[in-house]
């Protein structure tokens, strides 16, 4: 396994996000980008994108870090055809950046949808986005996490995915992998250690962020009430970090371990932001271990 960190809220862009993981002594990071306007042509990079993606790439060499994965963060609605229009040609420019700077990996997110025609349009538009990333000779791993659009809103206005959701889309989309959540299984009460067994083999991806649930507020009202979760760094939550990453080892996982600092206790500083990494680093790496 292999310990990595989201550096997206240090807002240092990639090349910023390799020369700190450097300094921090982690030799992996991802990076997350919002929702961006795509030329209805066939997107390219242009003669400054492919600059800033060689300095980039010459960094992560230099530094001896590597850019484990690039995470677009767009819900496709796959029942949308503008939505999915758009998701497909953020996409295809995702993956020239990816290409770029030697990054091995996109994630993606998906809208859940509860009915056949949902299903037969997720295989859709799930397979017309492997057509992109293999063209690359990328891997596409879908995030389990709340989606960043919903995040602070309550189940009235979502659904979240069910575990047979993940097998169906694995299912229907060869070479898809999962990037697992064992906060976000907390919350939707799925034991994540037990279900671990049926799913490993998919997974490639280990979303390290913890989870706080408020009991006094999901009691007095309910499942489709006000906000009852949030999301907390490594350790300060309900996650069972030590047993997770001890089955993890016992199945022999060897993909990333990746902190996600999502905690709104943590200050929008710079240095808030570091020691929440500081933090997380030191409770994660020693059970990373042996």
């Amino acid at each position: 396994m292999q310990l990595c960190f989201d550096a997206t809220r240090f807002g240092c862009g990639l090349d910023g996000a390799v020369e700190l993981a450097s300094q921090r002594g982690i030799s992996a990071v991802e990076y997350s980008f919002q929702p961006f306007a795509v030329s209805a042509k066939q997107p390219n990079l242009d003669k400054t994108e492919k600059t800033y993606m060689a300095e980039v790439k010459r960094a992560c060499r230099e530094f001896g870090v590597e850019i484990s994965c690039l995470n677009l963060d767009y819900a496709v609605d796959v029942l949308d055809k503008k939505s999915s229009k758009q998701f497909l040609q953020m996409l295809s420019k995702l993956s020239l950046v990816a290409d770029a700077s030697g990054c091995e990996r996109l994630s993606i997110a998906v809208k859940a949808g509860g009915n056949g025609a949902w299903r037969d349009a997720v295989e859709e538009v799930l397979n017309q986005a492997r057509e992109i990333t293999v063209d690359k000779a990328l891997r596409m791993t879908m995030r389990l996490s709340t989606p960043q659009e919903f995040r602070g809103q309550s189940l009235k206005h979502w659904r979240a995915f069910e575990p047979q959701d993940w097998r169906d889309m694995v299912a229907v989309c060869p070479g898809l992998s999962l990037s697992f959540s064992p906060a976000d299984c907390v919350w939707l009460g799925i034991d994540y250690l037990t279900i671990l067994s049926g799913l490993v083999n998919a997974i490639d991806y280990i979303i390290a962020h913890d989870i706080e649930i408020n009991r006094d507020l999901q009691s007095d009202s309910g499942l489709y009430g006000p906000l009852w979760w949030r999301y907390r760094r490594p350790g300060k939550g309900q996650v069972d970090w030590r047993q997770l990453l001890e089955l993890l080892k016992l199945y022999e996982f060897t993909g990333n371990v990746s902190i996600h600092l999502d905690d709104e206790f943590i200050g929008d500083d710079v240095d808030d932001i570091g020691d929440a990494l500081t933090s997380s680093v030191k409770f994660l790496a020693p059970l990373l271990k042996g």
